[in-house]
Protein backbone atom coordinates (compact mmCIF):
# COMPACT_ATOMS: atom_id res chain seq x y z
CA UNK A 1 0.00 0.00 0.00
CA UNK A 2 1.45 3.22 -0.83
CA UNK A 3 1.01 5.72 2.00
CA UNK A 4 0.82 9.00 0.86
CA UNK A 5 -0.04 10.90 4.84
CA UNK A 6 0.54 8.90 8.05
CA UNK A 7 0.04 9.81 11.72
CA UNK A 8 2.33 8.14 14.63
CA UNK A 9 1.47 8.62 17.90
CA UNK A 10 -0.61 11.26 17.49
CA UNK A 11 -1.54 12.36 20.77
CA UNK A 12 -2.97 16.03 21.69
CA UNK A 13 -5.18 17.15 24.78
CA UNK A 14 -7.55 20.07 25.37
CA UNK A 15 -6.25 19.97 29.01
CA UNK A 16 -4.86 18.09 31.43
CA UNK A 17 -6.85 15.41 32.57
CA UNK A 18 -8.71 14.64 28.63
CA UNK A 19 -6.83 13.46 25.33
CA UNK A 20 -8.42 14.36 22.41
CA UNK A 21 -6.53 12.00 20.41
CA UNK A 22 -4.38 9.27 22.35
CA UNK A 23 -1.86 7.67 20.34
CA UNK A 24 -3.18 7.42 17.33
CA UNK A 25 -1.37 5.79 14.48
CA UNK A 26 -3.01 5.90 11.02
CA UNK A 27 -2.34 5.49 6.74
CA UNK A 28 -4.21 6.90 4.01
CA UNK A 29 -3.60 5.03 0.74
CA UNK A 30 -2.79 7.62 -2.39
CA UNK A 31 -5.77 8.16 -4.85
CA UNK A 32 -8.30 6.19 -2.37
CA UNK A 33 -11.33 7.21 -0.10
CA UNK A 34 -11.06 6.66 3.37
CA UNK A 35 -13.62 7.11 6.11
CA UNK A 36 -13.36 8.06 9.48
CA UNK A 37 -16.28 6.93 11.35
CA UNK A 38 -17.62 7.63 15.38
CA UNK A 39 -19.98 9.06 17.50
CA UNK A 40 -19.89 12.65 18.38
CA UNK A 41 -16.73 13.77 20.34
CA UNK A 42 -15.16 11.10 19.12
CA UNK A 43 -11.80 12.73 17.82
CA UNK A 44 -12.80 12.95 14.33
CA UNK A 45 -12.51 16.77 13.55
CA UNK A 46 -9.75 17.62 16.34
CA UNK A 47 -7.69 14.43 13.99
CA UNK A 48 -8.75 16.64 10.49
CA UNK A 49 -7.47 19.76 12.39
CA UNK A 50 -3.94 17.87 12.93
CA UNK A 51 -3.49 16.81 9.36
CA UNK A 52 -4.04 20.06 7.92
CA UNK A 53 -1.54 21.52 10.37
CA UNK A 54 -4.48 23.89 11.83
CA UNK A 55 -3.28 21.99 15.26
CA UNK A 56 -0.09 20.10 16.57
CA UNK A 57 0.39 17.20 17.83
CA UNK A 58 1.27 17.13 21.71
CA UNK A 59 2.86 13.72 20.97
CA UNK A 60 3.95 11.95 17.96
CA UNK A 61 4.27 13.37 14.11
CA UNK A 62 2.20 13.55 10.99
CA UNK A 63 3.87 12.87 7.88
CA UNK A 64 3.06 13.51 4.40
CA UNK A 65 4.75 11.40 1.52
CA UNK A 66 7.01 10.16 4.54
CA UNK A 67 8.30 13.63 5.83
CA UNK A 68 7.25 15.10 8.93
CA UNK A 69 5.41 18.12 8.90
CA UNK A 70 6.71 21.55 9.77
CA UNK A 71 4.85 24.06 11.09
CA UNK A 72 6.93 27.68 10.10
CA UNK A 73 4.12 29.53 8.03
CA UNK A 74 6.08 29.11 4.92
CA UNK A 75 5.52 25.36 4.99
CA UNK A 76 2.17 25.78 6.59
CA UNK A 77 0.84 27.25 3.38
CA UNK A 78 2.61 24.39 0.98
CA UNK A 79 0.74 21.96 2.90
CA UNK A 80 -2.75 23.68 2.77
CA UNK A 81 -1.83 23.82 -0.98
CA UNK A 82 -1.64 20.21 -0.90
CA UNK A 83 -4.15 19.13 1.72
CA UNK A 84 -7.42 20.97 1.25
CA UNK A 85 -9.85 20.72 4.05
CA UNK A 86 -13.38 21.44 3.95
CA UNK A 87 -15.35 22.24 7.17
CA UNK A 88 -19.19 21.10 8.42
CA UNK A 89 -20.02 23.90 8.48
CA UNK A 90 -19.36 25.93 5.59
CA UNK A 91 -20.10 29.40 7.15
CA UNK A 92 -16.78 28.42 8.50
CA UNK A 93 -15.13 28.60 5.02
CA UNK A 94 -16.80 31.12 3.37
CA UNK A 95 -15.64 34.82 3.74
CA UNK A 96 -15.54 36.66 0.22
CA UNK A 97 -17.86 38.99 -0.65
CA UNK A 98 -18.96 37.09 -4.06
CA UNK A 99 -18.29 32.93 -5.26
CA UNK A 100 -16.28 34.00 -7.93
CA UNK A 101 -13.56 35.92 -5.16
CA UNK A 102 -14.10 33.16 -2.64
CA UNK A 103 -13.87 30.32 -4.54
CA UNK A 104 -10.78 32.05 -6.33
CA UNK A 105 -8.70 32.90 -3.36
CA UNK A 106 -6.74 29.94 -2.62
CA UNK A 107 -5.36 29.66 -6.38
CA UNK A 108 -4.66 33.90 -6.10
CA UNK A 109 -2.77 32.89 -2.96
CA UNK A 110 -1.08 30.07 -4.87
CA UNK A 111 0.77 33.12 -7.09
CA UNK A 112 -1.18 32.00 -10.14
CA UNK A 113 -1.27 33.83 -13.21
CA UNK A 114 -4.82 35.47 -14.19
CA UNK A 115 -5.65 33.56 -16.92
CA UNK A 116 -4.36 30.46 -14.92
CA UNK A 117 -6.57 31.20 -12.05
CA UNK A 118 -9.65 32.11 -14.44
CA UNK A 119 -9.67 29.23 -16.01
CA UNK A 120 -9.71 26.88 -12.75
CA UNK A 121 -12.27 28.49 -11.39
CA UNK A 122 -14.39 28.51 -14.50
CA UNK A 123 -13.69 24.64 -14.52
CA UNK A 124 -14.24 24.17 -11.34
CA UNK A 125 -17.75 26.12 -10.80
CA UNK A 126 -19.01 24.14 -14.05
CA UNK A 127 -17.70 21.08 -12.32
CA UNK A 128 -19.81 21.57 -8.89
CA UNK A 129 -22.89 22.93 -11.22
CA UNK A 130 -22.08 26.37 -9.71
CA UNK A 131 -21.51 29.22 -12.64
CA UNK A 132 -24.81 30.70 -12.51
CA UNK A 133 -23.77 31.69 -8.82
CA UNK A 134 -20.91 33.00 -9.46
CA UNK A 135 -21.79 37.07 -9.24
CA UNK A 136 -24.05 36.25 -5.97
CA UNK A 137 -23.25 37.14 -2.58
CA UNK A 138 -21.78 33.81 -0.33
CA UNK A 139 -24.97 34.76 2.25
CA UNK A 140 -27.35 34.82 0.34
CA UNK A 141 -26.95 31.58 -0.90
CA UNK A 142 -28.57 28.52 0.20
CA UNK A 143 -26.22 25.58 2.61
CA UNK A 144 -26.37 23.26 -0.31
CA UNK A 145 -25.24 26.11 -2.50
CA UNK A 146 -22.25 27.50 0.36
CA UNK A 147 -21.31 23.79 0.61
CA UNK A 148 -20.64 23.36 -3.18
CA UNK A 149 -18.90 26.43 -3.03
CA UNK A 150 -16.84 25.58 -0.15
CA UNK A 151 -15.81 22.30 -2.19
CA UNK A 152 -15.37 24.18 -5.32
CA UNK A 153 -12.22 26.32 -3.41
CA UNK A 154 -10.57 23.13 -1.93
CA UNK A 155 -10.97 21.85 -5.88
CA UNK A 156 -9.45 25.16 -7.52
CA UNK A 157 -6.02 24.60 -5.84
CA UNK A 158 -6.25 20.87 -6.95
CA UNK A 159 -5.01 19.19 -3.68
CA UNK A 160 -3.57 15.93 -3.31
CA UNK A 161 -5.41 14.80 -0.41
CA UNK A 162 -9.10 16.39 0.32
CA UNK A 163 -10.35 16.12 3.99
CA UNK A 164 -14.24 16.50 4.10
CA UNK A 165 -16.19 17.15 7.66
CA UNK A 166 -19.62 15.56 7.19
CA UNK A 167 -19.73 16.25 3.92
CA UNK A 168 -23.70 15.19 3.65
CA UNK A 169 -24.76 17.19 6.74
CA UNK A 170 -27.49 19.39 5.87
CA UNK A 171 -28.28 18.02 2.18
CA UNK A 172 -31.12 16.57 0.99
CA UNK A 173 -31.38 13.08 -0.96
CA UNK A 174 -30.08 14.54 -4.74
CA UNK A 175 -27.26 16.60 -2.71
CA UNK A 176 -25.80 13.62 -1.46
CA UNK A 177 -25.87 11.60 -4.65
CA UNK A 178 -24.24 14.29 -6.81
CA UNK A 179 -21.68 14.75 -3.80
CA UNK A 180 -21.31 10.74 -3.99
CA UNK A 181 -20.77 11.60 -8.06
CA UNK A 182 -18.73 14.31 -7.80
CA UNK A 183 -16.33 12.67 -5.38
CA UNK A 184 -15.81 9.61 -7.68
CA UNK A 185 -15.40 11.49 -10.46
CA UNK A 186 -12.45 13.67 -8.64
CA UNK A 187 -10.62 10.27 -7.32
CA UNK A 188 -10.79 8.94 -11.50
CA UNK A 189 -9.76 12.87 -12.94
CA UNK A 190 -7.07 13.71 -10.50
CA UNK A 191 -6.26 10.52 -8.28
CA UNK A 192 -7.23 12.79 -5.31
CA UNK A 193 -6.99 11.01 -2.05
CA UNK A 194 -9.99 11.51 -0.16
CA UNK A 195 -10.29 11.44 3.87
CA UNK A 196 -14.14 11.69 5.23
CA UNK A 197 -15.99 11.75 8.21
CA UNK A 198 -19.87 10.81 8.16
CA UNK A 199 -22.69 10.36 10.26
CA UNK A 200 -24.32 8.72 7.11
CA UNK A 201 -23.27 5.17 7.51
CA UNK A 202 -25.43 4.21 4.38
CA UNK A 203 -22.74 6.45 2.01
CA UNK A 204 -20.03 4.60 3.33
CA UNK A 205 -19.56 1.14 1.81
CA UNK A 206 -20.71 2.84 -2.12
CA UNK A 207 -17.61 5.41 -1.19
CA UNK A 208 -14.96 4.77 0.75
CA UNK A 209 -11.93 2.13 0.37
CA UNK A 210 -11.37 1.74 3.72
CA UNK A 211 -12.87 2.84 7.08
CA UNK A 212 -11.11 3.64 10.29
CA UNK A 213 -13.70 3.21 13.67
CA UNK A 214 -12.89 6.30 16.15
CA UNK A 215 -14.13 6.12 20.43
CA UNK A 216 -13.08 8.65 22.71
CA UNK A 217 -9.58 9.52 20.49
CA UNK A 218 -8.32 6.39 19.73
CA UNK A 219 -8.89 3.68 17.44
CA UNK A 220 -11.57 1.02 17.67
CA UNK A 221 -11.46 -0.89 14.67
CA UNK A 222 -9.81 -0.54 11.19
CA UNK A 223 -10.76 -2.68 7.67
CA UNK A 224 -12.30 -2.46 4.57
CA UNK A 225 -16.13 -1.93 4.44
CA UNK A 226 -16.84 -5.72 4.43
CA UNK A 227 -14.21 -6.28 7.38
CA UNK A 228 -15.88 -3.85 9.40
CA UNK A 229 -19.22 -4.17 8.60
CA UNK A 230 -19.11 -7.73 9.71
CA UNK A 231 -18.61 -6.95 12.80
CA UNK A 232 -22.36 -5.41 13.58
CA UNK A 233 -21.43 -5.87 17.33
CA UNK A 234 -18.47 -3.66 17.14
CA UNK A 235 -20.10 -0.75 15.77
CA UNK A 236 -22.92 -1.10 18.00
CA UNK A 237 -20.69 -0.77 21.35
CA UNK A 238 -19.05 2.17 19.71
CA UNK A 239 -22.42 3.57 19.14
CA UNK A 240 -22.65 3.39 15.48
CA UNK A 241 -24.96 0.83 13.40
CA UNK A 242 -25.01 -1.24 10.26
CA UNK A 243 -25.85 -0.11 6.91
CA UNK A 244 -29.96 -0.24 6.43
CA UNK A 245 -28.93 -2.95 3.57
CA UNK A 246 -26.93 -5.03 5.75
CA UNK A 247 -29.15 -4.71 8.74
CA UNK A 248 -32.12 -6.27 6.64
CA UNK A 249 -29.28 -9.06 5.56
CA UNK A 250 -28.55 -9.44 9.60
CA UNK A 251 -32.07 -9.97 10.39
CA UNK A 252 -32.55 -12.56 7.75
CA UNK A 253 -29.60 -14.55 8.29
CA UNK A 254 -30.44 -13.85 12.65
CA UNK A 255 -34.26 -14.46 12.55
CA UNK A 256 -35.35 -16.16 9.56
CA UNK A 257 -32.70 -18.58 8.65
CA UNK A 258 -31.22 -17.10 5.89
CA UNK A 259 -27.66 -18.00 4.70
CA UNK A 260 -26.78 -14.48 3.70
CA UNK A 261 -23.45 -12.61 4.18
CA UNK A 262 -24.78 -9.42 6.11
CA UNK A 263 -21.35 -7.77 5.42
CA UNK A 264 -22.50 -6.85 2.39
CA UNK A 265 -23.76 -3.02 2.32
CA UNK A 266 -25.19 -2.12 -1.28
CA UNK A 267 -27.74 -2.79 -3.33
CA UNK A 268 -26.03 -5.11 -5.67
CA UNK A 269 -24.19 -7.33 -3.15
CA UNK A 270 -27.33 -7.50 -1.42
CA UNK A 271 -29.07 -8.25 -4.45
CA UNK A 272 -26.37 -11.19 -5.35
CA UNK A 273 -26.69 -12.78 -1.64
CA UNK A 274 -30.41 -13.50 -2.12
CA UNK A 275 -30.54 -14.55 -5.30
CA UNK A 276 -28.11 -17.11 -4.35
CA UNK A 277 -29.85 -17.86 -1.42
CA UNK A 278 -33.19 -18.33 -3.64
CA UNK A 279 -31.43 -20.52 -6.19
CA UNK A 280 -29.63 -22.88 -3.16
CA UNK A 281 -33.03 -23.08 -1.40
CA UNK A 282 -34.82 -23.88 -5.18
CA UNK A 283 -32.00 -26.69 -5.60
CA UNK A 284 -32.83 -28.06 -2.32
CA UNK A 285 -36.30 -28.55 -3.05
Amino acid sequence: MESILEVRHLTFGYDDETYALENLNMSFESGKTTAILGANGAGKSTLFLHLNGILQPEKGEVLLHGEKIRYDKISLRKLREKVGIVFQNPDDQLFSASVYQDISFGAVNMGLSFEKVHRRVSDVMEQMAITALQDKPTHSLSFGQKKRVSIAGILVMQPEIIILDEPTAGLDPAGISELMRLLKQVCQQWHTTIILSTHDIDMVPLCADYIYVMDHGKIAAEGTPKEIFAQPAMLREHHLRLPWISRLLEVLKNDDGFEVDFSEATIPGARRELLQCLKAQKNGK
